[in-house]
């Protein structure tokens, strides 16, 4: 087997593969444009880059191009599917509630390590990028965490950066 295969048949293996990674493309360019245009850019870019992806996930899941050629999901991938979006949910409220200032450097940065815990998790329902996804956001907000003299914009550039690459990769290697 060669190197493209195996990667065909990770796209077969996990299905939601595609989607998850267009959704990925567009919420790490609303990350990367917000973190370009300062702080009070942060929200609005991430609002924009997740609004355009969820306009494209409803038209590729109307249009079924999303799993065109892959078949579908087994039951346990949605599970986990399920699972992360409300694990993701839980830990975003334990953060709202355990950091109250909406708008400090210390709840972004655990806003982004929570979005890649969650990633693990779906990495049982869209595959290994996108538990390796996972690693590298939660490396990367730790890092931050730790180290307050990291810009916070270079940090949430490169959240937005790890996004794009890795949602590129799952589109790309699913067709």
């Amino acid at each position: 087997m060669d190197l493209i295969t195996d990667f065909t048949g990770m796209a077969r293996t996990f299905p939601l593969m595609r989607g998850g990674g267009a959704l990925l493309v567009l919420v790490g360019l609303g990350i990367v444009v917000g973190g370009a245009g300062g702080r009070r850019w942060f929200l609005p870019g991430l609002i924009t880059g997740a609004a355009l992806a969820v306009v494209v996930m409803m038209v590729g899941g109307i249009t079924k191009t999303i799993f065109d050629g892959l078949g579908y999901p087994a039951i346990y991938q949605y599970v986990a599917f399920g699972i992360g979006v409300v694990a993701e949910v839980g830990l975003v409220n334990l953060v709202v509630a355990k950091v109250p200032d909406r708008t400090s450097r210390e709840f972004w940065l655990w806003i982004l390590l929570v979005v890649g815990v969650h990633f693990l998790i779906l990495a049982f329902s869209h595959g290994p990028i996108c538990g390796l996804l996972g690693l590298l956001c939660i490396v990367n907000a730790g890092l931050g965490l730790l180290v307050p003299e990291i810009p916070y914009r270079a940090l949430w550039i490169t959240d937005g950066v790890l996004k794009i690459a890795a949602g590129s990769s799952m589109v790309w290697l699913s067709y």
